[in-house]
């Protein structure tokens, strides 16, 4: 699994690589995004999970707000340049040492808050979806060709179907109570609604004359992208699968590379300059307070 997914990075960077290349490396490094705004729904967008998360966390277990968002930073970090699930299993841990929490009892609470969260994932994005389609903000021949789309009606549907089935079995599926449950559902699903606004606020900062069907073909992509388990360097693919779109012609191209890559580099540079000195400074209190 792991130099599957070693070989898989490669080919997406180098996909990636070569469309840019298409565009023009100087035409891209001339377009990048010039309004502060862009830097700053960044920003927003970087750290809404690591707060959702200790929003979430901070209810159900004893622990400081400040210590729980510089975990949830470092396990956002490693989940997106490591290995997928790398940061749950370095969460669980944590918990665990510094709480002094059976590993039973941490484990069945992630477990519940995975659920709830893809179960709000889930209803997000069939909401947007059911959006973008009715109000043809999005071209389903971009991305699913001259397929019916019926197909996206149906995911809607099978998304549905499958949150209702997991709140009627809840007492065997969940070890919360339904009232918990139901709370980090609401908060999975409007950081998900969250996200997806500041999305588009994102790209139209920067391009606010593109069509909105631009936006909304670029969006379902992320989205689906961001879905898709074990797979490295989403945002590198996502990236990649927007370049190829037909709508991405020579005048928006440039624009549209430089404000992917400026967003896929400002992410990384935010993973390496929080992690290490996160970490270093998680080190020295359990250290402090260990002696």
């Amino acid at each position: 699994m792991a130099a599957l997914r070693t070989v898989l990075g490669i080919a997406v960077v180098g996909l990636l690589v070569w469309q840019l290349s298409n565009i023009g490396w100087r035409e891209v490094i001339s377009e990048m995004p010039k309004t502060p705004w862009f830097y700053v729904t960044v920003a927003v967008m970087y750290v809404t999970l690591p707060i959702f998360e200790t929003g979430i966390y901070g209810t159900f277990f004893s622990a400081p707000r400040r210590a729980l968002f510089s975990v949830f930073v470092r396990k956002k970090v490693l989940n997106s340049d490591l290995v997928g699930y790398s940061g749950d299993v370095f969460v669980l841990f944590w918990l665990k040492e510094r709480l002094n929490l059976t590993e039973g009892k941490v484990l069945r609470f992630m477990v519940d808050n995975g659920i709830t969260s893809s179960l709000g994932a889930f209803s997000a994005t069939g909401i947007l979806f059911g959006i973008l389609l009715t109000t043809g903000s999005i071209r389903i021949g971009d991305f699913i060709g001259d397929n019916d789309p019926m197909l996206i009606l149906g995911a809607i549907l099978l998304a549905a179907v499958l949150i209702a089935v997991a709140y009627r079995f809840r007492r065997t599926i969940f070890s919360l109570s339904g009232k918990a449950v139901l709370g980090i559902y609401l908060a999975h699903f409007i950081r998900f609604m969250l996200n997806f606004a500041m999305q588009i606020t994102q790209w139209w900062v920067v391009l606010p004359d593109m069509p909105f069907h631009v936006w909304g073909t670029m969006l379902a992509i992320v989205t689906i992208s961001n879905r898709l388990p074990f797979v490295p360097a989403r945002d590198l693919l996502a990236a990649s699968l927007i370049l190829g779109m037909p709508g991405v012609g020579e005048s928006s191209g440039p624009a549209i590379a430089a404000m992917l890559t400026t967003r896929i580099v400002l992410d990384r540079i935010l993973n390496l300059g929080l992690f290490v000195p996160l970490s270093l400074s998680d080190r020295k209190k359990s250290d402090t307070q260990s002696t």
